[in-house]
């Protein structure tokens, strides 16, 4: 099933469900039947659905890792070069500072999301991974998410007249 098809497949309780989750994970079955007004059993399975077709995963939660101890966050841009092969990213992500990886289209590049104890980490992290050609290394000062809904940004979504 496509992309398209799955965001189609999503009815209301889908995406209350879903809505809910986002803004915390650690909801019960039972609490969420509660909030979108389904049985929990009901609440169950389309969880399990979402889960099947990939539309939710099984994270838990966003941890803060600045109360572990990972002051810093970059982001960490390498040159691919033909590494971007099945290989060199689950590498990278066997490394304890890589939160993720993204394969940059038309760049060239592996963009890597870091978490680092302090400075000297982050800067060890890019020597070690660095490899040929440059590297582009942003430290993230604030992470800010929205706090949309997944309801109220899909709504926001189909309401916008030049949407693609």
């Amino acid at each position: 099933m496509g992309k398209r098809n799955k965001r189609q497949a999503l009815d209301r309780y889908d995406l209350a469900i879903l809505s809910a989750l986002s803004l915390n994970t650690r909801l019960t079955a039972v609490e969420l039947a509660r909030r979108v007004h389904l049985s929990r059993t009901a609440v169950s399975r389309r969880i399990a659905a979402l889960k099947r077709t990939k539309v939710l995963n099984d994270a838990a939660d966003v941890l803060n890792y600045e109360s572990l101890g990972f002051k810093v966050r970059a982001r960490v841009d390498i040159p691919a070069h033909g590494r971007a092969h099945p290989g060199v990213v689950p590498e990278l992500l066997r490394r304890p500072e890589v939160l993720s990886v993204s394969v940059l289209a038309g760049d060239g590049l592996l963009s890597l999301d870091v978490i680092a104890f302090d400075m000297d980490h982050l800067h060890r992290f890019v020597e070690s991974v660095q490899g040929e050609g440059r590297t582009a290394t942003k430290v993230v000062r604030v992470l800010e998410k929205s706090e949309l809904t997944l309801t109220e940004r899909m709504r926001r979504l189909a309401e916008a007249p030049d949407r693609c």
